[in-house]
Parts: C-alpha cells; sequence; structure tokens
C-alpha cells in the first residue's frame, strides 16, 4: 500500500518587527536583543558633567567601514541598536574634537556589549584626556540566560564541527533522547522536538516534526548564541531552548581558504553488541571539502561571502536483529552566499541563501550474523531531504532612539522515500497473528513524499 502526503505551512506571521519597533520606542535605553545582531550601550563619565552634555559617539567597524552616530544624553549615556555582528572602534566627540576612544569592543551576537568611557577631569571641551575604560559583554539589563561561542573560541576548542556539539557547551544542555535515527539536543530535561533553531534570524527548525533543522556547514558559521532560558518573545513557539546562529560576512579585505575534514572508520572506536541490539558491524568514511571566498564588491559598501563544500559519507550499518546490512552513499555537495549591503549608514540590506538538499542511496543485503559477512543484495532504497533557503533583512536606523527591522525568508524543508522494490512489487502482508509477517518482496510500509515550507 502506497501512501504519499504534500504538506504546505500556513504563513507564520513573526511578531519580531512589531515588537522591536515598539520596544524602540518606550525603551529607548533598554538591552534589546535582535534576532541576528547585537547591540551596544554605554556611559560617558567626567567630574565637569557638563562637559559630556551632548556629546556624540561614534562606531566604526573597521573591517567593512560601517559608521553609526548617536548623541549621549544630557546624563552621557549612549545606545547602538541593530549592530551586526563584529569588532568596533568607539569615539567620543564634541563640537568636532575628540574626547576620547576605545580601539577594539566586540559586539557580540544577541546581546548587549557595555563600553563605559571614564574622561578624566580636565574640561573636555579645551583638553583631550582618556582615563580608563569598561568593556564588558555582560548585559546586565536582560533577563535571559545565554551563552555566545565565538569562531575564534572555538578554534581552540576540542569540539565536533556541528551545530549540537557548540551547544552542549553552554550549561544545562544534555543529549536526548532520539527518535529514529535523528540526534538532539534537550535543554533542562526537555524533550529534543521543543526547541527552535534561527540561523541569521531566519526559523529553520523543522516543524513537520519539529526534529531537526535545515544546517549549513561549520565554516559557514561566525557566531553561536544558545539561550536556555528568559529569552524574548521574537524567539517564541518553543519550551525548550533556542539556538541563534550568525553566518560569516564579506569585508573590505579579499580572502580564499579551504578546509578539509576526514573522519576514517579505521580510526574510530567499534561499537558493542547488545542483546537485540547489533551494532559491532556499524562505521562509516567522511570526507567534507569546502572552499570559501569573500571581499568587497564596492569597497565600504557592497560585500560578498560564498562557500561550497564537497561531502562524501558512506556509512555501513547492520539492523537491530543484525538480518540486514545497510551500505549507504551521500555526496550531494553544499552551496551557500551571504551579501550585505551597506545603503549607507542609516540602512542596510543583508540577503542569505543556501541550499542543504541531500540525497541517500542505500543498498541492503542479506547479513549471517554468526560468520559476519554480507550475503544476497535485497533492495536499494533512496531517500531526498533538505531543501533551499533564504532571507532578506533590512535594517533602519530612523533616528537617534528609533530603529526598524524587517526580515522575510523561505525555509523549505522536502522528504522523500522509496526504494527499488516499491516499483516492481506491491507489500504483502499477514496480520492475523500476534506478530505481522511480510510476504511480499518488500516490508517497506509505504512511499512518502512531502514538501513544506515556511514563509
Amino acid at each position: 500500500m502506497n501512501k504519499k502526503t504534500r504538506m504546505r505551512a500556513a504563513p507564520a506571521l513573526a511578531p519580531a518587527p512589531i515588537m522591536a519597533l515598539v520596544m524602540a520606542l518606550v525603551m529607548p535605553l533598554a538591552a534589546h536583543a535582535a534576532s541576528g545582531d547585537g547591540s551596544l550601550v554605554g556611559h560617558l563619565t567626567a567630574e565637569d558633567k557638563q562637559a559630556v552634555s551632548g556629546a556624540e559617539v561614534t562606531a566604526r567597524n573597521p573591517d567593512t567601514g560601517f559608521t553609526r552616530t548617536v548623541k549621549a544624553d544630557a546624563d552621557g549615556f549612549y545606545r547602538f541598536p541593530y549592530l551586526p555582528v563584529g569588532t568596533y572602534q568607539v569615539e567620543a566627540m564634541k563640537d568636532g574634537k575628540s574626547l576620547g576612544s576605545l580601539n577594539e569592543v566586540n559586539v557580540n551576537l544577541g546581546a548587549a556589549t557595555t563600553a563605559d568611557l571614564a574622561l578624566g577631569g580636565q574640561r573636555l571641551e579645551v583638553v583631550q584626556v582618556v582615563g580608563s575604560r569598561i568593556v564588558t559583554a555582560v548585559d546586565v539589563k536582560s533577563t535571559e540566560i545565554a551563552t555566545n561561542v565565538s569562531r575564534e573560541e572555538l578554534e581552540r576548542l576540542p569540539v565536533e564541527r556541528d551545530l549540537l556539539s557548540v551547544a552542549l557547551l553552554a550549561p544545562g544542555i544534555s543529549k536526548g533522547h532520539t527518535f529514529g535515527s535523528t540526534s538532539g539536543i534537550s535543554f533542562g530535561g526537555s524533550s529534543v522536538a521543543e526547541n527552535t533553531i534561527y540561523i541569521n534570524g531566519l526559523n529553520v527548525t523543522d516543524f513537520y516534526n519539529r526534529i531537526g533543522f535545515s544546517s549549513v556547514p561549520y565554516a559557514f558559521y561566525k557566531e553561536f548564541q544558545v539561550k536556555t532560558g528568559g529569552y524574548s518573545v521574537e524567539f517564541g513557539r518553543t519550551t525548550g531552548g533556542v539556538i541563534n546562529a550568525v553566518t560569516r560576512s564579506g569585508t573590505n579585505k579579499f580572502e580564499f581558504g579551504s578546509e578539509i575534514t576526514w573522519e576514517p572508520d579505521f580510526l574510530q572506536t567499534r561499537k558493542s553488541d547488545f542483546p537485540g541490539v547489533m551494532g559491532s558491524h556499524d562505521e562509516y568514511n567522511r570526507r567534507n571539502y569546502d572552499v570559501y571566498a569573500s571581499g568587497p564588491i564596492v569597497r565600504d559598501k557592497l560585500f560578498f561571502f560564498a562557500l561550497y563544500e564537497f561531502r562524501d559519507y558512506k556509512p555501513v550499518s547492520t539492523d537491530d536483529a543484525g538480518k540486514n546490512f545497510r551500505d549507504d552513499n551521500q555526496n550531494d555537495g553544499f552551496w551557500g552566499a551571504k551579501v550585505d549591503w551597506q545603503i549607507n549608514d542609516k540602512n542596510l540590506l543583508e540577503l542569505l541563501a543556501f541550499t542543504d538538499k541531500d540525497s541517500r542511496t542505500r543498498r541492503v543485503s542479506n547479513f549471517d550474523a554468526v560468520t559476519g559477512r554480507v550475503e544476497d543484495y535485497t533492495n536499494t532504497e533512496y531517500e531526498d531531504t533538505g531543501g533551499r533557503n533564504w532571507a532578506a533583512t533590512y535594517t533602519a536606523y530612523l533616528t537617534s532612539t528609533l530603529s526598524a527591522k524587517a526580515l522575510y525568508g523561505e525555509n523549505q524543508r522536502e522528504f522523500a522515500r522509496n526504494s527499488q522494490n516499491d516499483v516492481e512489487c506491491n507489500r504483502v502482508r499477514d496480520q492475523r497473528g500476534s506478530s505481522p509477517v511480510d510476504l511480499g518482496c518488500t516490508s517497506s510500509a509505504n512511499i512518502t513524499a512531502r514538501e513544506d515550507t515556511r514563509k
């Protein structure tokens, strides 16, 4: 009996842009997290309080030339919302004269970085005095519990090169019970189906069964944030946790690179067999080749980052009963690209596109568990997963205290499964006894084909 399904999700209206606009209006000094960027807040202090009144603070990213200027309030407080993740130079000025500066201030994903300037005790309209500084990534005005990990930090840590392994670095997270061959993580004891995954603000969680997500290669990521509690409504629709990630972007410097990852089967630890479960013949050989390039299309204005990954994944395994031997082959490539357009200092536009389509071919043969020999070929199974994903994000800095952000994107998830035997014969099953018995030339329960699209 064949079963075919095709599903298309209704558009989901995300409240993030509306909430961001409301929060910017009523709480101009609050540290409010955004999906794919961060913010910068601080305080200018001096013994002569009149000196900092009306001062302007400029944040500049030397890698991209992006520059934003805001005016500090009468008490010397300032705030930059929706800053792209990166390293900035911060300078305070008044009447065209520099009052002090900080050379390296890191703006992290989904957090408010605090950069205070103590400008000394002289009258700053006349003499430039640079005193102490305080730079911290601790967001003291946020109630959320989150862990940030940058790409540079991960280069020094012995972590597997995948998103879930990075998430396990955060406290309160563990590997959860899996469903079939899909792995997952548990936040504070919640189910693996209660989490949400974002990439550059785009929700890429598999919403057909809430297990799994659209993924990109490890080399494509720039920074990760794992939210374990207290996060805002823009990361809603989840009772577990949130993994929020941003991808790499181009800069004014042309860069080319490649990465090779090889996981050979002969270096893997062998699994053990247990009653009812045979795993001693399960192993895999995986090779990934990444090639990427980035740089300016128009200096200080338009940038690109592009990556292609060639994949060669060949796992072999037996079923739990040790009756069938499965030889898989997956070698679909990945491509992804990001374009950033700094229209001007008050308007930004970024485009993200990638595909994680993957096809698996599995040869199934009879297996003799006593001799460990692969015997007669019985079937070839086919499985297609993944799809195309894209998102466009627009950021507008309307005034010093009013900003707006809008995102539109589509996340496509396909799943198709069939086998050679499904084409050649029908399934025949005897269900008269307590244990059903397959009598035909296939034991496949159905042929599945579905397409889910989140907008």
